[in-house]
């Protein structure tokens, strides 16, 4: 392998997440299921693990028989008959109440499995101080019975009270475990079958199971051939609706004939020397234990010996007799196909459940997303047609506070033009020369010239009355008013939107998953995105309303100060002007009256001047057009709201995209169970 060979392999290895290939069977499946479900992203919660696993222990469990029947039918006999060994206590009292499952084990022991979900292991012999109901009872959930039986490893049975005990709690338990497993069979007596009673029991509670139910008729051995088959075809009969199949044993006869099976003595003999022998090791006395041992396996082979040269015939014939090859003949070829296929469907079923109801929690997450976004679309239309107002609304509060400035100017321009007077002044001409003249002589000649009397304009403006400084404070008020009423709409708009996604955030700060199987870490990521819909949606919006708070603020105060801080300058210049163009005209008048004539300030000469000091035309435009400051802001404004608006969505849709694709797997997933 070459170098760059071993480098793309070490690549793959830590940076490609491959598929891995699994069998084309149920565990395959759930194998994968677990590999797609609990994976990394899927932020998969405790209780979808342990449901996936209880699935994966479904699959490779036996199939379920459980066995019911009325008080007295003799469950607990026909168990040890089907077991062939005496290890569930029997009696006349009904003394199974409570759930007993029996599963394989490499030993005979007990499970006792309590309320408050503790768990005690104890020997066999001690199991019916824990099944009978009449003795302390009350806290223990179920029992499990373990045994080192063939017949255990392909399947479970399901000891059950009984639906006729005198304890609902008890048949409450049994109606639960008929929907549960895969083969019942219900147990009745040969001289009870078929009564009233029976029927009413049956009518509640196994109408519905009839596909996977056997009726088993019990003592066969207590009636003659002719009374068997007539009780048998009776019940065929009358309780079809019920079982698939009805067959009369004998569980005494089937555990008779086990007393005569070679095996079965073969092996209860080797257990009693094992027992015997765990009970005489005593390694602090070796030597007189080995003794011990070599006596005891000398009996246990002669024992075997004894067993193995003995006529059994009658077992086979016993056997034959008790009919229980039937039932577990009808447990192999009946339940067992149909149990193989409904866990099947059964898990599948449940897997496809699983996925529905993820893609569930992921469409609550979309739909939690979705109306972020709607409220943000809502507000970016109502923020448009409310900037849009704003800004119609203050471009006629703007026309009106230049307005105000014209008016103020054409009140100082009054004021100067009316203190234009005229003053008598003279202007000198040579005389013509006569021939007797001996030198120059000049003519006094009287003209009247234009003359501003600044100092009564100035008093009058500035001094006395303060005329003009009572203007431009209103007028700085009134660009305040609008300053301010400007910035406060702004931030209204913000609010409205403020409001739009605290609405929306409230219920989702404390939402918590509604369902078991859904993912807490999701969930969680769900409250954390509502409770930072500042940081993730607010904070731009709110960042650009500082902005141009702080933008608007500015040009306003540009606007109050390039008036209200120069009016008076303004004015003293703009008569500084007036007289030294009326000076001007004078001097030019005096040079040549008859080409130049002196300068008389109109009302409107002194408008335009006063224009140009206050830098009218500047603030006409900045001011009393289409492209005011403030239109320029509410533009400004209205994109810059739509950029966010669409970048927050960009930021929503992304976080959506990840949910898609997750529910976009889980159907591929679905359609592929």
């Amino acid at each position: 392998m070459s170098k760059l060979e071993a480098f793309i392999k070490e690549y793959q290895e830590k940076f490609i997440k491959t598929t891995p290939l699994f069998d084309e069977n149920l565990l395959g499946l759930l194998q994968k299921a677990k590999y797609i479900l609990l994976d990394e992203k899927m932020s998969a919660s405790m209780q979808l693990e342990e449901a996936l696993t209880k699935l994966q222990q479904r699959a490779k469990e036996p199939m379920k028989v459980a066995i019911t029947g009325q008080f007295s039918s003799g469950k607990s006999t026909f168990l040890n008959a089907l077991l062939s060994k005496n290890i569930l206590p029997t009696g006349i009292t009904p003394v199974t109440s409570k759930v007993n499952y029996i599963r394989y084990a490499d030993e005979l022991k007990i499970r006792v499995c309590y309320k408050d979900g503790v768990d005690e292991y104890h020997n066999v012999e001690e199991i019916a101080k824990f099944t009978d109901q009449r003795g302390d009872v009350e806290e223990i959930e179920y029992l499990t019975l373990y045994a080192p039986l063939e017949i255990l490893k392909d399947i479970v049975f399901v000891d059950t009270p009984g639906l006729n005990s005198n304890s609902n709690a008890d048949t409450s338990v049994t109606q639960q475990v008929l929907k549960e497993v895969d083969g019942i069979i219900w147990l009745s007596l040969i001289d009870n079958a078929g009564k009233m009673s029976e029927a009413r029991v049956l009518e509640q509670y196994l109408c519905e199971y009839q596909n996977k139910s056997l009726c088993v008729l019990n003592q066969k051995d207590k009636f003659t051939q002719e009374q068997v088959s007539q009780t048998l075809e009776y019940v065929k009969k009358s309780f079809a609706q019920f079982f698939s199949e009805v067959i009369p044993i004998s569980a005494i006869q089937a555990l008779e004939s086990r007393s005569h099976d070679k095996n079965v003595l073969v092996n209860e003999a080797l257990e009693q020397f094992l027992t015997a022998l765990k009970q005489k090791l005593n390694p602090l006395h070796v030597k007189e234990e080995e003794k011990k041992i070599l006596d005891e396996y000398a009996l246990y082979k002669e024992e075997v010996e004894k067993i193995l040269k003995s006529d059994l015939s009658q077992n086979m014939h016993l056997l034959a007799e008790s009919n229980i090859q039937a039932v577990l003949d009808f447990i192999y070829t009946q339940i067992r196909p149909q149990a193989l296929s409904a866990k099947e469907y059964a898990i599948k079923k449940e897997l496809k459940t699983i996925c529905i109801k993820l893609q569930e929690q992921y469409g609550i997450f979309l739909t939690i997303h979705e109306e972020l976004k709607a409220e943000l679309r809502s507000f970016e239309s109502e923020a448009q047609e409310r900037f849009s107002e704003l800004k119609r609304k203050f471009a006629k509060d703007l026309k009106e506070a230049y307005a105000k400035i014209e008016q103020l100017i054409e009140t100082i321009a009054n004021n100067i033009y009316s203190h234009i007077d005229s003053q008598n002044r003279l202007r000198y001409v040579l005389k013509k020369s006569s021939l007797f003249q001996k030198s120059e002589v000049y003519e006094a000649i009287e003209y009247k010239a234009p003359k501003i009397d600044s100092d009564a304009i100035y008093k009058e403006l500035f001094y006395d009355d303060e005329l003009v400084n009572k203007m431009f404070k209103k007028y700085v008020k009134h660009l305040k008013d609008i300053q301010d009423e400007v910035n406060e709409n702004n931030a209204e708009v913000f609010e409205m939107l403020k409001k739009r996604i605290r609405k929306w955030q409230n219920p989702y700060e404390l939402v918590r998953k509604p369902k078991k199987l859904y993912s807490d870490i999701e969930f969680a990521n769900i409250r954390k995105f509502a409770s930072k819909a500042y940081e993730n949606i607010l904070k731009p919006f709110s960042d650009e309303i500082h902005a141009s708070y702080a933008k608007i603020s500015s040009e306003f105060n540009h606007l109050s100060s390039a008036v209200s801080f120069n009016y008076q300058n303004a004015t003293e210049v703009s008569v500084a002007f007036l007289e030294k163009k009326i000076e001007k005209s004078i001097e030019l008048y005096v040079q040549n009256p008859t080409r130049f004539s002196l300068y008389q300030p109109k009302l409107e000469d002194i408008k335009e001047r006063l224009s140009r000091s206050f830098h009218l035309y500047e603030l006409q435009n900045y001011m009393s057009t289409n492209n005011t400051f403030l239109n320029k802001n509410y533009d400004r404004l209205m994109d810059e709201f739509a950029k966010i608006a669409a970048q927050r969505e960009e930021f929503i849709e992304k976080r959506e995209s990840r949910y898609r694709k997750i529910i976009e797997m889980l159907k591929e997933f679905e359609e592929e169970i």
